[in-house]
């Protein structure tokens, strides 16, 4: 048996040990696989970068060894048709290969990403672009992230993109992850005990604002730039929004975190991601409207105000104040007493607006769209300012990006004192209104329009009060205030806000009274609402031109049947 073994190394194994040219295409084979393999690897697999080199060198020596061992047999071969064919394949791979490594070092160093999805959600808005292109000191953010807890990967994954997308809109915006529990030292410095963190840093001041996970939900891109404006030294302005009238109020469950259709959770939200530090206010528990209000926000109050509260409103707007009124039609009549004082009231009825309405409401859902010309043109708006340029573009920056917006139920902004007799010092100006065949309806269950008794539009449906002095003043009293006021309150509930553009009515409408109109913008929705809304006349487009492809396919089936048969 042995020497049957031995006798198959001689006559089959040995001739090819003993030949050099096994040895030359053994190495050469093997030379050619490990630069393959390992440039491969270099660029596909970025952990292992390193070991990678070592192959792509280790191919690079066994192909250098083939080569000595056989200069004729190699020179021979180059010179060969089968050299010249292999050589060419060579270049062509190397040239190839060269191409794709530059391309991808190139997409690499110029990266950009699309976000195909509907609203948005996964790009920055255009106000933290704004921030960030703005930065006057260098920002870092160092995330604290333990890589062996399996519940941080999403958190960190969710972190490192919005984090990355901070960098790329910024060159002094960086970031940094650590391991506290590698680098133990470093946590304490920041004053990190619990992880997940992340902690902003003004690196020219040094001053720093931690960002806790909130029960392992993902890092909000408002989170970030509220932390980063904090450590930077900026003070969030204050939004009050008042409470004890029966206004509309906030309706999250905080053991299941559900929300209810008439709560103004989501309108609270938005203000917050704008970087507003929003607080409710109680007229009971208050002298006087804090003087840190940047606004004051009331929203379909159902019970009266009484004198102290309406006279606590007043010196407010006296002293420069800026307030949005969000009422409901046939408010109490102390609501209406109140801005009688600015030369408005709000109508017992409601607008019916069959041109302009949104479908299937009976008319009483009213839409102010672009395409209609239902906003105030800028021509008009420089007669309201007189002819002040800039403040003309600051108003209409709150609806210059509106396409559409809506109402449900809304009443209509009617003046109390003619146009012509309005005083100096108090300015109407009707940012949106009805068209002119809405009227006021006083049958919400059957609308119809009586010439002889329904009274016609248009009517004003947003309205902003510029003044320095109610209409009976004989001039100026007070700094200039700003009053917005609007016909309907639903339209900011969670049920409606992200319908349409109804939640960057409110917001711009916010950013313009706090006077933040950097802030006004066209925001990415954060609630994916795919819902459509259509007017009427869109509602019977979509009726009867639905049928037409049935139509066509019936219509092509019969000739066809008719040609064969």
């Amino acid at each position: 048996m042995n020497n049957k073994i031995l006798q198959y190394i001689k006559q089959e194994i040995l001739p090819y040990i003993t030949n050099v040219n096994y040895w030359i295409i053994l190495l050469g084979f093997s030379g050619i696989l490990s630069i393959i393999a390992g440039s491969l690897s270099y660029f596909i697999i970025t952990e292992i970068q390193d070991f990678a080199i070592s192959i792509i060198i280790t191919g690079l020596i066994l192909s250098l060894f083939a080569l000595i061992l056989s200069p004729r047999s190699t020179a021979s071969f180059f010179k060969g048709r089968r050299g010249k064919y292999g050589t060419n394949s060579v270049i062509l791979f190397l040239a190839f290969s060269t191409i794709i490594v530059l391309a991808n070092s190139f997409f690499v160093i110029n990266s950009y990403r699309f976000d195909t999805t509907a609203t948005r959600v996964f790009s920055l808005s255009k106000q933290t672009k704004k921030i960030l292109s703005s930065l006057d000191t260098p920002v870092r953010a160092n995330a604290f992230f333990v890589p062996t807890n399996t519940n941080q990967e999403n958190l960190n994954t969710n972190a490192q993109d919005l984090l990355s997308e901070f960098a790329k809109n910024s060159n002094k915006f960086s970031f940094r992850f650590n391991d506290p529990q590698l680098n133990k030292t470093l946590a304490i410095k920041y004053g990190v005990m619990q992880y997940p963190a992340i902690v902003f840093e003004d690196l020219s001041s040094g001053k720093q604002q931690p960002v806790y996970e909130k029960a392992f939900n993902p890092f909000s891109e408002q989170d970030f730039v509220t932390a980063m404006l904090i450590a930077m030294g900026d003070k969030q302005k204050v939004i009050y929004y008042s409470n004890g009238h029966k206004e509309k109020s906030l309706s999250r469950d905080v053991t299941t975190n559900n929300v209810t259709d008439e709560g103004i959770d989501y309108f609270i939200e938005g203000l917050k991601r704008d970087n507003y530090n929003v607080k409710s206010i109680n007229f009971e528990q208050v002298e006087k409207i804090p003087s840190n209000a940047a606004a004051l926000i009331i929203i379909g109050p159902k019970s009266s105000l009484p004198p102290n509260h309406a006279k606590m409103i007043a010196d407010y707007i006296a002293r420069g104040g800026r307030i949005a009124f969000l009422l409901d039609p046939n408010p109490h009549v102390t609501w209406n007493e109140l801005l009688i004082n600015w030369g408005v009231i709000i109508s017992q009825q409601p607008i019916a607006d069959p041109l302009s309405s949104l479908a299937g409401s009976k008319f009483l859902t009213p839409l102010l769209q672009k395409s209609n010309n239902q906003y105030v043109p800028e021509q008009k708006l420089l007669q309201y300012t007189r002819n002040n340029t800039a403040e003309t573009k600051r108003i209409l920056s709150i609806t210059d990006q509106i396409n559409a917006a809506f109402f449900p139920g809304a009443g209509a902004i009617i003046e109390t004192v003619e146009e012509g007799s309005r005083p100096f010092h108090v300015q109407n100006i009707q940012l949106g209104v009805s068209t002119a065949i809405s009227w006021l309806e006083p049958n919400i269950e059957d609308p119809k329009f009586d010439e002889n008794t329904d009274i016609q539009g248009p009517f004003s449906l947003v309205s902003i009060i510029e003044s320095t002095g109610p209409v009976t003043s004989n001039g100026p009293v007070f700094d200039l205030s700003k009053i917005m006021i609007f016909g309907d309150s639903d339209f900011v509930t969670n049920k409606w806000f992200y319908s349409n553009q109804n939640s960057d009515l409110i917001l711009n409408s916010m950013a313009w009274l706090a006077e933040d109109y950097e802030v006004i913008s066209i925001r990415p929705k954060i609630v994916p609402f795919r819902s459509i809304v259509v007017n009427r006349r869109d509602r019977e487009f979509l009726k009867w031109s639905s049928g037409l492809p049935f139509i066509l396919m019936l219509s092509t089936s019969t000739i066809v049947w008719w040609r064969r048969r």
